[in-house]
């Protein structure tokens, strides 16, 4: 998704950030929850390299993802960075991906602007930026600025259900468009915390 959508679109994204933010919890988060968490995004992205070149149009892309926000993807181009870590610092993951012409050490800033930023409201980074968009504002009009801050799509908070004080951890993608550094977090959240859930579940029977 673009800058260039309606009032109403941007309304319709920001309440499924909302929902994604509140659904997508864990019931404990280990180190290995983070490794496994960190090579699916890896394995995501590497299948959407060679995926989307195959899909034609949004609705092939919507029925092989859900959505279609992988639409226009740069396979050629693509390069990503992924980090994992919790909110004290400690480094669980760290990994990148794709062309690696395409990743540099500016993408290491971007990382922390948008750590910064889940840190600072305990929010997706995606989320607060498209509510700054949403008050005819970018988020650098808003006073988040690089190198501290990037209120772009790509930080997402680790919950764990039933804590309220603050996040666990956050993940950050970042490298490509900020609506698919967010989505490919998000993407991957929904297929692994499920298979959590039905770990949890069988160690108990």
């Amino acid at each position: 998704m673009s800058y260039e959508m309606s009032e109403e679109q941007l309304h319709e994204l920001i309440k499924q950030i909302k929902v994604d933010e509140r659904d997508l919890r864990f019931t404990s988060f280990t180190p290995e929850d983070a490794f496994q968490l960190g090579v699916g995004i890896r394995n995501l992205f590497n299948g959407l390299r060679e995926r989307v070149p195959k899909l034609a149009g949004e609705e092939e892309l919507t029925k092989a993802f859900g959505h279609a926000i992988y639409q226009g993807f740069p396979v050629s181009s693509a390069g990503i960075v992924i980090h994992i870590e919790t909110f004290t610092g400690h480094r669980l993951f760290t990994a990148t991906a794709g062309e690696a012409s395409t990743v540099k050490p500016d993408n290491w800033i971007w990382v922390e602007g948008k750590k910064n930023i889940v840190r600072r409201f305990h929010r997706s980074s995606y989320g607060i930026g498209r509510e700054c968009v949403a008050k005819g504002k970018t988020p650098e009009d808003a006073g988040y600025r690089l190198p501290e801050y990037s209120a772009h799509g790509g930080g997402f908070p680790i919950w764990i259900k039933g804590v309220t004080v603050a996040p666990v951890a956050v993940v950050i993608v970042s490298g490509l468009p900020q609506s698919m550094d967010h989505q490919l977090i998000v993407d991957s959240l929904r297929a692994y915390i499920p298979q959590c859930e039905a770990a949890i579940a069988a160690s108990t029977e």
